[in-house]
């Protein structure tokens, strides 16, 4: 079973609704440690998964051991990142703002005239909290669309639903999703989706941490239609300060056009995974990949 199908079920929900509202943070965050621990036994496929996916992207220099340490904190931040979720939906605005962190940068790129004008991408890396990221959004901006994984399951539709009572347009990716996204765009909103996962075989290869990954282009095609800037960013926590920070990948990003609209495509791609993968390096403890990204595994290191 898929991790987000165990945890949108009603008795997990349940159990996330009530540390959420009556456990002090020092006993959620051991509750965490504990189911962390948990999954990590009773899933050793998707355990070895996250474990393949992390080696990639840090590369050989860095140790199996170091890898597995990781992959152990990826859990774990997985099962507080929905304690905190469920946590955020009885928060007041104010509430919301001392959870999470959002750069003077990106808020002023928020409300610039550019985006009333033309709208703003936000490709979410999946590091620390992806649904605290929608959810700080709409406090500084009137419509915020977030594309999800198309046909969702039962899981991912119980989660998607969640998300719709923060004031989040949830939409699965489809061509209704898309004509959405360029209303979005073109009355000045913020569409808000993840680009570093495989959605689809058919979205062309590219290189990603320097092996081709059919990583999607969806969001680069709709800011070259629409003349949106893109921001690359990720919702990450920050143990020491207690808190989540939308933790921005470089400054937003005007997309360069070429006359070719594949080689723009291309181009763009680039440069949106480049940010991409500094931030997932920087935060890989918090890289929530739970699907294979390559088509075949890196098999350098060792995790047995």
């Amino acid at each position: 079973m898929r991790l987000q199908g165990i945890f949108s079920r009603p008795a997990a929900i349940r159990l996330a609704s009530l540390l959420s509202r009556h456990a002090p943070a020092g006993v959620a965050r051991t509750v965490a440690r504990w189911t962390a621990a948990t999954l990590i036994r009773a899933q050793p496929q998707v355990v070895r998964i996250v474990q393949t996916n992390l080696a990639q992207a840090l590369g050989l220099e860095v140790g199996a051991d170091e890898v597995r340490q990781r992959a152990g904190q990826v859990f774990y931040h997985f099962v507080l990142g929905y304690i905190d979720f469920f946590r955020s939906l009885r928060l007041s605005q104010e509430e919301i703002r001392q959870l999470i962190h959002v750069p003077e940068a990106l808020r002023t790129e928020l409300s610039s005239e550019a985006v009333a004008e033309r709208g703003l991408v936000l490709i979410v890396s999946h590091t620390g909290n992806f649904d605290l990221a929608g959810r700080i959004m709409t406090l500084y901006a009137p419509d915020v669309q977030v594309i999800s994984l198309p046909d969702p399951h039962r899981g991912f539709q119980a989660l998607n639903e969640l998300r719709r009572q923060t004031g989040v347009r949830v939409t699965p990716l489809g061509p209704a999703a898309l004509r959405q996204a360029l209303k979005t765009l073109r009355a000045g909103g913020v569409l808000a989706t993840g680009g570093d996962r495989p959605v689809s075989h058919l979205d062309k290869p590219v290189p990603f941490f320097g092996r081709p990954a059919h990583m999607p282009s969806g969001h680069v095609r709709l800011a070259l239609k629409t003349g949106a800037a893109v921001v690359v960013c990720g919702c990450v926590y920050h143990a020491d300060r207690g808190r989540y920070a939308v933790e921005m990948a470089g400054e937003p990003l005007e997309m360069i056009r070429t006359g070719s609209p594949e080689e723009d495509v291309d181009i763009n791609m680039r440069r949106v995974l480049d940010l991409l993968e500094t931030l997932i390096q920087r935060w890989s403890d918090q890289w929530m990949m739970f699907v294979p990204v390559w088509p075949e595994p890196f098999e350098e290191a060792s995790f047995q």
